[in-house]
């Protein structure tokens, strides 16, 4: 049975869907089975492995409203090692549709009872808002993951991830916060390791030992439609990311 793991923070630009895509290579690389499964309407996770949302058959929005298929039908090898089920603009309109649809925070659970034997990590990468879509990743999650950038903004926002963490034990008690990532760190600067510090007194050892650091490598990779690990392997985006994936693989096997 694969780990299923929610990568979740109620606040945009701090990582989120960088650390899905590049801990997935990781991963992957290492010969674990690894699915990722882009929940944004954005699509972001899906174009940074080089797949065009315009142009698929099936995505994410099929699954949400044919859960009993499973996700095989929607899922895609990638030339990444990392197989997808990818997200497309059709999923911007599936939370009305899904709004009134009996227990539609856990379709995507229903979804991957099946598919979670075939894999040694599913990593689910949910939009930054707490929505039909978020919930659903939550649900179905055993853990969250908390990319949290090294700023202020990000540490208040915490609490709201709590609280809605709590809300979904109502429907999956066993979900915990597997751990927090630091993210867009600079520690040249005083505010970055204060932030830093405050997490680490605050949440102890919830808290990944890698630092990931601000790196314009990591900034280029998805406008090629390629991971860190093979745009710049040897970059500190990239070795941050492979420290990242030791650390996982020991809290988890």
């Amino acid at each position: 049975m694969g780990h299923v793991l929610a990568l979740a923070m109620q606040k945009g630009g701090v990582g989120k869907t960088t650390t899905t895509l590049s801990l997935g290579f990781v991963l992957a690389e290492r010969g674990r089975r690894v699915l990722l499964i882009d929940l944004d309407p954005q699509a972001n996770l899906t174009q940074g492995l080089g797949v065009d949302p315009s142009a698929l058959e099936y995505s994410v929005y099929e699954v949400l409203l044919n859960p009993e298929r499973g996700s095989v039908f929607a899922t895609v090898t990638t030339s990444s090692g990392v197989d997808l089920i990818p997200s497309s603009l059709d999923l911007a309109g599936a939370e009305l549709e899904l709004a009134g649809k009996v227990g539609r925070e856990l379709l995507l659970r229903k979804a991957l009872r099946e598919t979670r034997t075939q894999y040694d990590y599913i990593l689910l990468d949910p939009p930054p808002s707490l929505g039909l879509f978020s919930l659903n990743a939550l649900a179905a999650a055993d853990a969250v993951l908390v990319p949290m950038q090294m700023h202020a903004y990000a540490l208040k926002a915490m609490p709201q991830l709590e609280q809605t963490i709590e809300l979904v034990r109502e429907i999956q008690p066993s979900l915990v916060i597997g751990g927090i990532v630091c993210t867009l760190a600079d520690r040249r600067t005083n505010l970055s390791l204060q932030i830093e510090q405050q997490v680490r007194e605050q949440y102890g050892d919830l808290v990944f030992t890698t630092v990931i650091p601000i790196n314009v490598k990591l900034a280029e990779a998805p406008t090629v439609g390629m991971p860190i690990g093979s745009y710049a392997p040897h970059s500190a985006g990239a070795l941050a990311y492979a420290a990242l994936a030791d650390e996982l693989e020991a809290r988890y096997g």
